[in-house]
């Protein structure tokens, strides 16, 4: 990833509803007599030139002050000093400067104390590029530790000693991940040997959070830089330790994972969070069509707590992907192809397979003629209008039953594989079908 122009911060830059937000709740705390600062993501992102996303307000004013101040305002962290407060149309987070002491947990400070010092607010946060504070009616910076030097000479560091940060709260592991591939920037000298010597704070990481990181990871850019820091220091293994557990014995770990990073290389970047989890997580990748692989990395994506619905669809990614070798088959009939690629994860898992390939140096000639043939299909190909229907089965004479679903299937399938055109041509399909006593003519007209 190129680097981009490192430039000084100015609250003019944000996008409209931000600037006009950040400037209400600033105006309202300085009428109460408290400075507030734009601190975090967004001044960084400021700096580097890039999109800003959401905007955080950092003040002096305690939450009870703050919420004298904003007529709608909700207490969503006040243990921690923060509110959400409504400025000019949209929701922001205000925080109050605060110092931290203790994480015995490797998760949440014991303590939190209330400051005025922006500077002791700047020695709790992660890494220097997080810790810049601009104020949105002057555009003075303040930048207590150093974070915009780093920013321009593409360094990530820490605020402080790299392993105290790291003990203190686990998840910083891979948010380094995250800002290394998302921002291009190089671990500053130290960081992952710190990293390496901290692995044990992820304990204190629930599973949530770390799927909340992975999909922030494959959500930006830089994801093979990302996912290469992850797997040079041991991360994800530690956060979540029955993925090697689960895969061990399968194949040579170390091979599949010099594969793995080489398909993140062949994928597109960002890829996604469908994609990046399926290649992640799946458990034997190189036997593609094991069932017992494709429940075993099943129980993976379980064990990060994710949505129901996000499990389905990283599964049945696995499902279609080793579907593909038989699917790309000349000799594969018309019906079987058209059932199996009107999935919604067909384009996802030829991306994926396309790229398990490249990085094997596998041939793709067949599996791109298979792509190209899916691509040229119309919707009215993927899902015709049936012929065939259960008033057709009812007024034959069939009784309403498991036989009624078969035969529907099977008209389909005829009907993909063109053995009839027509209506009058499905009811002669149907008369000798039932006359036959059920057996389909299945081996006709399939795709040469």
């Amino acid at each position: 990833m190129s680097f981009p122009e490192t430039r000084t911060p100015e609250a003019g830059a944000l996008p409209a509803p931000f600037a006009a937000a950040a400037m209400e709740g600033a105006q309202r705390l300085a009428a109460a007599g408290f400075r507030a600062w734009i601190v975090g993501g967004a001044v960084r992102d400021l700096a580097l030139g890039r999109r800003v996303k959401d905007i955080d307000l950092v003040s002096a004013a305690t939450p009870d002050e703050a919420e004298a101040v904003f007529e709608s305002s909700v207490g969503v962290g006040r243990a921690f000093g923060i509110v959400v407060v409504r400025c000019a149309g949209i929701d922001i987070e205000l925080a109050t400067l605060r110092r931290e002491r203790g994480h015995s947990d490797a998760r949440r400070p014991d303590e939190v104390e209330y400051t005025d010092s922006i500077e002791e607010d700047a020695r709790r946060r992660d890494f220097t590029c997080n810790a810049l504070f601009l104020d949105p009616l002057t555009d003075e910076l303040a930048d207590p530790t150093g974070g915009l030097a780093d920013l321009r000479a593409g360094l990530l560091r820490t605020v402080g000693e790299p392993g105290a940060r790291f003990a203190e709260d686990g998840l910083r592991l891979l948010r380094m991940a995250r800002f290394q591939g998302a921002l291009g920037l190089a671990p500053a000298p130290g960081l992952h040997d710190a990293a390496r010597a901290a692995l044990p704070a992820l304990s204190g990481v629930s599973a949530e959070r770390v799927l909340g990181e992975l999909e922030r990871i494959f959500g930006a850019p830089g994801v093979p830089a990302a996912i290469g820091t992850l797997f040079d220091c041991g991360i994800l293994e530690s956060a979540l330790p029955e993925w090697r557990a689960r895969a061990a014995g399968s194949r040579d770990w170390d091979e599949v994972q010099a594969l793995r990073r080489a398909v993140f290389d062949a994928l597109p970047d960002p890829c996604g969070a469908r994609i990046g989890l399926a290649t992640l997580l799946e458990v034997g990748p190189l036997d593609p069509r094991s069932d017992e692989h494709v429940e075993a990395g099943a129980a993976l994506v379980e064990l990060l707590r994710s949505s129901r619905k996000r499990r389905t669809e990283v599964v049945a990614l696995w499902r279609l992907r080793a579907a593909l070798a038989e699917l790309e088959d000349p000799g594969c009939a018309r019906s079987r192809r058209v059932r199996a690629l009107r999935d919604a994860a067909t384009p996802d898992a030829f991306t994926l397979e396309a790229a398990w390939r490249r990085a094997r140096s596998s041939d793709t000639s067949g599996l791109d003629a298979l792509r190209a043939w899916f691509e040229s299909l119309t919707e009215s190909e993927l899902r015709p209008a049936p012929w065939i229907s259960a008033a057709d089965l009812a007024r034959a004479g069939l009784e309403p039953g498991p036989r009624f679903g078969e035969l529907l299937r099977e008209a389909e399938d005829a009907q993909i594989d063109g053995a009839f055109g027509d209506a009058d041509g499905a009811r002669a399909w149907l008369a000798r079908v039932l006359q036959d006593g059920g057996k389909t003519r299945r081996n006709q007209n399939e795709m040469g």
